[in-house]
């Protein structure tokens, strides 16, 4: 066959050449498809695999590595959550209990760290392939969905384990007392009503997010509509998360006291039912360890309602944020990025991952995506992608999570041939 000699410039100043190749329809039709995803051309995707560019990042892919990008108050709520649920479950022994030798205390945080990164790590593999497998689910906010999925693995494992907090007849203890409960949430509000004095842009997508008016996509339409300013759905995203950042910073800054005392002595004087149930969360958060009417209100009440409610989960986040510290006593990596506790180091070692391309391990995101695509290859319906994802979700989660269980949008769960 004669070789078309057309070229075209690419993204690395070399020219592309126009050659022929063998192919079946399948694999042909796989390869569009994949780069319509991408919104690139087949060409260009083809030259990404010969360059072993990473032509399997999806958007759900890259935004898992914005996730774990500075500031990371977002990310610190979720793995604070998830080690607070690994010790109130039984998996792992508290490292702050008074008088332990220090050998212990190393012992008892390595033990944490693994089954807690190896939580975070496997729910983030499990959003990972079912969004590269039916990627027109497009979910906005990822921290609800990956801290429901974190509990009910380590619930899975403490269930299969026996776990003695499971199994206690005694009620839990609270480690947190109700006045400091209350303390905490009118000082969140004070945070947040600086904000919104003091840093108005913050606070204004902020606020859309917490209300659940728009999509950060939406947003982004908003901003460069109203600001002439081109911003992308990614910088709305990171515009947010520095939000969070800054209200934690006044949250932790102590030339709020005045504002904080003033919202202290006004925040009992009215109670709605979002005011009730950010104190139940918080008690919930405050129990030495859960029994099972605790995990179902857990679950049902707050972290599958957080699904469905921005407000909710706007507070739920800060809690965990509050929580944490008290709990595990750690220093505010909010205002000292410099200070490196359990959750910064898991951080590091997931974003490694996540980032390291040439790994061949069995868990890797890339090996995952590889073994996925070459099933969805052979897919003919909706049915057989729906199987295919089913097995991964279920291998990766070690059996925890089932596709059909998994809070996702109910258009998807509803959908048919």
């Amino acid at each position: 066959m004669k070789r078309n000699t057309k070229t075209e410039e690419t993204g690395n100043q070399q020219k592309k050449t126009v050659r022929s190749l063998s192919i079946t329809q399948n694999a042909w039709d796989a390869i569009k498809d994949k780069a319509a995803r991408e919104k690139i051309s087949a060409s260009e995707f083809l030259e990404r695999i010969g360059r072993d560019a990473s032509v399997l990042e999806t958007p759900i892919h890259s935004r898992l590595k914005a996730f774990l990008e500075a500031p990371i108050s977002i990310w610190w709520c979720w793995s604070e959550a998830t080690r607070r649920y690994a010790v109130q479950l039984g998996l792992v022994e508290n490292h702050r209990e008074e008088g332990l030798k220090d050998y212990i205390v190393e012992e008892r945080l390595k033990r944490q760290k693994e089954i807690v990164g190896d939580c975070l790590w496997r729910a983030m593999l499990t959003l990972a392939v079912i969004n590269y497998g039916i990627p027109e689910l497009s979910i906005n906010s990822m921290t609800p969905l990956l801290r429901w999925m974190s509990f009910k693995m380590l619930l899975h494992r403490a269930e299969q384990a026996e776990s003695h907090a499971l199994q206690k007849t005694d009620k839990p203890t609270f480690t947190i007392a109700q006045e400091q409960i209350e303390t905490d949430l009118a000082e969140i509000q004070a945070a947040l009503d600086l904000l919104q004095q003091f840093s108005p842009s913050y606070y204004e997508v902020l606020d859309m997010v917490m209300k659940g008016r728009m999509s950060f996509a939406q947003i982004a339409k908003y901003k460069r509509l109203n600001t002439q300013r081109n911003v992308t759905e990614a910088e709305a995203r990171r515009e947010a998360k520095e939000a969070v950042y800054q209200l934690r910073a006044y949250l932790h800054n102590k030339v709020t006291n005045i504002a904080k005392e003033q919202y202290k002595k006004s925040f009992c004087k009215s109670e709605n039912a979002l005011e009730a149930k950010k104190k139940e969360y918080y008690q919930l958060c405050s129990l030495s360890f859960l029994k099972e009417k605790d995990t179902k209100d857990l679950e049902e009440r707050f972290l599958r309602s957080s699904l469905e409610e921005p407000e909710l989960e706007f507070w739920i986040k800060e809690i965990d944020h509050l929580a944490g510290h008290y709990l595990g006593k750690f220093e505010s990596i909010h205002t000292d990025s410099k200070h490196k506790d359990l959750h910064y180091e898991l951080r590091e070692e997931i974003e490694k991952k996540l980032k390291d391309e040439n790994t061949e391990e069995k868990d890797s995101l890339r090996t995952l995506l590889t073994q996925m695509d070459k099933k969805l290859m052979f897919c003919k319906s909706f049915k057989d992608i729906r199987e295919t994802v089913e097995q991964f979700v279920s291998d990766v989660s070690q059996g925890s999570l089932q596709l059909d269980t998994i809070p996702l949008p109910k258009s998807f769960l509803e959908r048919k041939e």
